[in-house]
């Protein structure tokens, strides 16, 4: 696949197949796909603003967009970062709602996941989508940023 790259994905892939293997309780299966709603947030976004699919980023540190080539405006940047988290603040709504009428471990664990990965995700340090966010709103309008590439805006 072309648009996915990966620096050591045999490492990866064979750490996330350990995990997999391993995990009796099932928690890494529910962390595991709060992280997949979180990044299919931020590839919707993606698709929405550039009408192009995004190229992926694999790390020991997670997965991510590769964004270096892309010119984006102040608030297709501020949107594109709040996309992860609101899907999974909006998941952690919906199980917390779907629990008032059938409770379960699973759905308390899912919805702790996603609350987690969403409110520490909304912090503003390091590569976290809350510092991104922050930097969008701190940036002053400049020519690039009121430039339209692709038609955007």
């Amino acid at each position: 696949m072309r648009h996915l790259r990966a620096r050591r994905p045999v490492l990866v892939l064979a750490a996330l197949w350990w995990l997999l293997y391993n995990d009796h309780t099932g928690l890494a299966r529910i962390g595991l796909l709060a992280a997949l709603l979180h990044e299919s947030g931020h590839v919707l976004a993606w698709a929405a603003i550039t009408r192009t699919l995004p190229v992926l980023r694999f790390s020991t540190g997670g997965i991510g967009l590769d964004t270096s080539r892309a010119v984006l405006g102040r608030r297709q940047t501020f949107f594109l970062a709040l996309a992860g988290p609101a899907v999974n603040l909006g998941a952690c709504a919906i199980a917390l709602a779907a629990l008032q009428h059938r409770a379960s471990y699973w759905g308390y664990f899912f919805a702790a996941a996603n609350l987690a990965l969403g409110g520490f995700n909304l912090l503003p340090f390091g590569p976290m989508d809350g510092r991104q966010m922050l930097a969008a709103l701190r940036r002053r309008a400049d020519p690039v940023c009121n430039s339209r590439p692709n038609g955007l805006q």
